[in-house]
Parts: structure tokens; C-alpha cells; sequence
């Protein structure tokens, strides 16, 4: 008797009668109940299957599988009336459909168990019934480490076609107490590159350090530029590690991090701590009593078709984000009005604490200048979160920031001695933020040119970048230091108008690379102005990271795979020739025979 090769279900084609789930056989149209053992014996015994089992191989050597499909009207019949096509599926074309497959499950990020899903199987079964789609176990495991070696094959062919790199990493630790770290190189695309799992004990900043220095080492360090980190302890002092084994990288800190920890600074001062409390107790009142909750939302409705109030609802803050503090402190200015009606309406029973909130004056106007000042911090993180964000914008950023810090102030809830500390703290980020290697992408961003925003110490430390970096590329340092004085000038290629104008329209680095290679400064502006000037490439893959670990069956091995293929497809222009089909020698000789004639 003829035995399975591969499995009986990819011989039954499942459906559904009265209700149950049924598998007919492709051979004689027999119907069983899901038994793999009674569908097995039956295969045995099933004269039609024996006829196709015994199918020699073909002509190339591999060995098919021909399936006798019922003509249902939806498919097309072999002859005109006849009830069966065949359809069959060579090793060579399963193994291109399976890889095929495997490539869009990763490339969007599909759960593995797509193929498992009945209605899946069906429409593979249309599509081609001969096919058997991969298993969940075979896109995590060989497909995918054949998918995985291809797309780091891509990414280190990027890294090394790259002028120059960016290395940036990132890590954190889950409950578990395991830290993982993210690590990143951008060409300036950002290509995940690996990550490390490390227990508590082991995460240090030597052991950060060492895998820094490592990546640095196999990417070639004649084009790594900087290195971009979070601001945990240990990233801190494994940057200063790599500038001393590397004297010409320059190891920064996540801006994103550091204005982030200015708005925890601004939130945890006392008189902050006070408003958010006596916000969310007035909100929640609200929201947890059923008669003041619809009386709001009525009364709110009508001020909307009034036009004189625009939707928003009362909300409480989720998590530690800055955005649901605005958006209750958001919701409360919206429906003051609301508020302060019910809090006097003898109707209503608002307990006393809540009404005495409510009408007083000093509670809204700190809620107003608060949202305000906590306002615009979370814009400049936001701004600084988005993938366009540039290394010379950071200077800027916080000259912006001082100046609407201070004015912004004298509005909110603090105190003056808490307003101190507001400044003390931002003082504090830009220490940490701004670095020689700032104030030299500033200078050089066509962008600044002009504006007066620099310190004389900033100047003089951008002017020690360009040096060091001159002899790192070998290039001759009296000649930059004079492309730098013309292009600062204005003067020489830069004396038109168009030039400048130009810049308004595309990167500095690609205006530098693009228009005025021919200037000894191009190749160091150009690479200065690539670095990016946060972490936010690695914070991107964080989610990726926790969508796969929620799964739980997968290894970390294999969920750093799928990051790195699902992270990399997206970043990797594919070109039309890697999904090609491989032809035989035979086919290869047809082809060719046929474009000659």
C-alpha cells in the first residue's frame, strides 16, 4: 500500500456540512470527519490516490506532487466536462512558494500561525491546491533563518558601502531582571543591526562598552563618526570608554532622554504634584457618578451645537506619558464652564471638596499656564522623536526652549523657588545634550548660517572637531579650516543666492554631498551632519520587541530574528531580480534558445 510522505491533511480539502467541519478526500470525493487515523487508512485503500502516488519523478530529477483537484465551478477543469484537473507542485517551485510566503508573513508583520488558520488553507487550496503551505514551525525556524541570514547579508552590504556611520543603542530591563540591548547602525538609514540579553549582574558599562567598541571594530572605525546612547548610568560612562579607544568618534547622549527627564523635573515639583492630584480628583468625581457624568456630557453637547465648546471629554492620565496629563488638564479648561454650573446647582450633589475646586479662580488659571508649560516641553520631545530630526537642530532647540521656558513660567503653578529649579534642571540637560559635535553640526548646517546663537566656547570647541576630524580623513586642515571660513562668508561657490535657497529643499548632508563636493569640507560635513541626534531608532524596535515576546512561544533567538527581518525589509529597497524565481539548466537553455531565434 502506498504510505504518506508528508502529512494526510494536504490530501483532504476541508469544509463545512450541517454545521461540522468535514475534509473530502481530493481523490474520490469521499467525506470523513477530522480522524487522522481513518483518513490515513482510507488513503491506503483509495485506488485514485495509488494511481497519482505512483507518478514517476520528473525531468529534472525532483520528484512532484499531482493532485487530482474536483472541478468545482470556481476552477477550471482539465477538459471540457471532465471533473478533475491536475495541478502539481515541484520541490523546487514548493520551496520558492514557501520562501515567497515566509517573506510577506515577516514583512508584515503576520502572525506565524497565518497558515494554520482555516480560512488561509482554503485560499491556498483555491490559489493552488497542489501547494501545502509552511507551517507555523517551519516560518520559525529554517525559513526564517534563511530569511534572516539574506536580509543581514543586505544590511552589512549597506554598512560597507556607507561613507559613514552612526552606531546608536539603547536597553532596558523587563520584569524578568534581563536587559536587552537594542543596537543600531544608521547609514543614515537606521538598520538594526543586533541586541544582547544580559542578566543585572553583567550589565555594565564595561560589557556595554565591549560590545560597543566590538560593532565599531567589524563595521570599520575610519567610518564610524559617533555613537548615540540613553542616558542610563552605565551608557554614560561606556561613551566615555569609546572616545578613549576611539579619539575621533564623538559619544553623545539621546536628546529625546534628556528633555524628557526636564519635563519628569517640571512634573515632580511639589506644587505640580498638587494641581495633577486635585485635576484628577475633580475628573474622576465627575466621571465615576452617573447623574453628574450625563448632566456634563448634556450640558457640554449643547455648548457644542452653541459653538461654544469643541468635544473634548473629561479624561484621566494613563502611564507616565505627558500627553494624558494635557489631555485631562485639556478636558477640564474645555468644560469649565460646565463644571463651575454643576458645582453650583442645587440639584446636583458634588461633594464639597469637588465644588470648592471648581470655584476657585487660582485652581484654573495654574491648570491653564500648567498645561502651557508642560505643553510645549512634550512638543519639543515630539519634535525631536520624529525620524527627520537633525544633529544641528539640536542647538537651536534649546535656545528656543530657555527663552519660552522663562515666559512660560511666571504662568504656571510654581512657586519662584521651584522655577529655580525648573531652570537649574534645563541647564542641566543641555549640558548633557550639547557637545562640540553639536555646535559643529550647527555651524555647518546651511540652514543656521548667519544666525548668532553659539557661545565663544561652542565656537572654539566646533573648530576642534573640524581639526580632529580633518586628520582622521586625512585631509589637509589648512585647506577645510579656508572651504569653512568661504562657506561661512559666503563667498567663492557660495556667493549666489540659488545655493542657498537650495538647502531649503533638500538634507545638509545630501546639499553638501550633492552641490559642493568639489570644497575639501564636503566629505566632513557631509558625515557630521548624518548623525542622528537620538535613540529613537532603537526605541522604535521596542515595540517590535514586545509584540513577539507577547507571543511567548518564541526563543529569544528567534524573536530577535524576526525583529531584525521585520525591522530591515522595510529599510532595504528589494530589487525586482531577488524575487525571481530560479530557472532549471533545462529552462535556462529554452530561454535562451527562444531570444536567439
Amino acid at each position: 500500500m502506498p504510505r504518506l510522505q508528508s502529512g494526510v491533511w494536504k490530501h483532504f480539502t476541508p469544509a463545512v456540512k450541517d454545521g461540522r467541519e468535514t475534509f473530502m478526500c481530493n481523490y474520490c470525493l469521499k467525506t470523513y470527519t477530522k480522524n487522522a487515523t481513518k483518513m490515513q487508512m482510507h488513503l491506503d485503500k483509495c485506488k485514485e490516490y495509488s494511481v497519482v502516488s505512483q507518478q514517476s519523478p520528473g525531468s529534472d530529477g525532483s520528484s512532484s506532487a499531482s493532485i487530482p483537484v474536483p472541478s468545482f465551478s470556481f476552477l477550471p477543469s482539465a477538459t471540457p466536462g471532465g471533473q478533475f484537473l491536475i495541478d502539481s507542485v515541484d520541490q523546487r517551485s514548493q520551496a520558492y512558494a514557501d520562501e515567497c510566503l515566509a517573506r510577506a508573513v515577516y514583512a508584515t508583520s503576520s502572525p506565524l500561525t497565518l497558515t494554520d488558520n482555516i480560512y488561509w488553507k482554503r485560499f491556498f487550496s483555491v490559489l493552488r491546491p497542489a501547494y501545502c503551505p509552511p507551517t507555523r514551525e517551519a516560518l520559525s525556524s529554517h525559513l526564517l533563518d534563511f530569511e534572516y541570514d539574506r536580509v543581514q547579508s543586505q544590511v552589512h552590504e549597506a554598512i560597507g558601502k556607507a561613507d559613514c556611520v552612526t552606531v546608536i543603542c539603547s536597553g532596558w530591563s523587563n520584569i524578568n531582571e534581563t536587559g536587552t540591548i537594542i543596537y543600531v547602525v544608521s547609514t543614515p538609514v537606521p538598520l538594526f543591526y543586533k541586541c544582547t540579553k544580559t542578566r543585572e549582574q553583567t550589565h555594565t558599562c564595561t560589557f556595554i562598552a565591549e560590545e560597543l567598541k566590538e560593532i565599531i571594530n567589524e563595521v570599520g572605525p575610519q567610518k564610524v563618526f559617533a555613537v548615540v546612547t540613553d542616558d542610563a548610568p552605565e551608557m554614560m560612562a561606556a561613551r566615555a570608554q569609546v572616545e578613549e579607544a576611539f579619539p575621533h568618534i564623538s559619544a553623545i547622549s539621546c536628546t529625546v532622554c534628556s528633555i524628557q527627564q526636564l519635563l519628569d523635573d517640571v512634573v515632580a515639583q511639589p506644587s505640580m504634584k498638587a494641581l495633577c492630584r486635585r485635576a484628577e480628583q475633580v475628573a474622576r468625581h465627575v466621571r465615576e457618578r452617573k447623574i453628574l457624568e450625563e448632566t456634563f456630557r448634556r450640558w457640554q453637547n449643547a455648548k457644542i451645537r452653541n459653538h461654544s465648546a469643541n468635544g473634548t471629554t473629561l479624561t484621566l492620565p494613563i502611564g507616565s506619558e505627558w500627553t494624558g496629563v494635557v489631555s485631562m488638564f485639556n478636558g477640564l479648561l474645555e468644560g469649565q464652564d460646565s463644571l463651575q454650573e454643576m458645582a453650583v446647582s442645587p440639584t446636583l450633589d458634588v461633594e464639597a471638596s469637588i465644588r470648592a475646586a471648581i470655584q476657585d479662580a487660582a485652581f484654573w488659571k495654574g491648570l491653564s499656564g500648567s498645561r502651557n508649560l508642560l505643553y510645549l516641553i512634550g512638543n519639543y520631545i515630539d519634535y525631536m522623536k520624529r525620524e527627520d530630526a537633525v544633529l544641528s537642530s539640536v542647538v537651536d532647540m534649546f535656545s528656543q526652549l530657555r527663552y519660552h521656558i522663562g515666559a512660560s513660567l511666571s504662568g504656571s503653578v510654581l512657586h519662584s523657588a521651584e522655577q529655580k529649579a525648573v531652570m537649574a534642571s534645563l541647564d542641566r540637560c543641555q549640558e548633557v545634550c550639547v557637545k562640540p559635535i553639536h555646535a559643529a553640526a550647527y555651524m555647518l548646517d546651511p540652514k543656521h548660517v548667519g544666525q548668532q546663537t553659539l557661545t565663544g566656547e561652542q565656537i572654539n570647541s566646533a573648530y576642534y572637531v573640524i581639526s580632529n576630524l580633518s586628520h582622521h580623513l586625512n585631509l589637509d586642515e589648512g585647506k577645510v579650516l579656508g572651504s569653512f571660513a568661504r562657506f561661512s562668508a559666503k563667498q567663492g561657490l557660495w556667493k549666489g543666492a540659488g545655493i542657498w535657497s537650495s538647502c531649503q529643499h533638500v538634507s545638509a548632508s545630501t546639499w553638501w554631498k550633492g552641490l559642493c563636493s568639489s570644497e575639501p569640507l564636503s566629505a566632513m560635513a557631509s558625515a557630521i551632519l548624518q548623525i542622528p541626534p537620538t535613540t529613537g531608532a532603537c526605541e522604535r524596535l521596542l515595540s517590535h520587541f514586545c509584540s513577539k515576546k507577547a507571543q511567548g512561544s518564541l526563543s529569544a533567538d528567534r524573536v530577535q530574528k524576526l525583529v531584525a527581518v521585520q525591522a530591515n525589509f522595510n529599510l532595504l529597497e528589494p530589487s525586482d531580480c531577488e524575487y525571481a524565481p530560479l530557472e532549471s539548466e533545462e529552462e535556462k537553455k529554452v530561454s535562451f534558445q527562444s531570444e536567439t531565434q
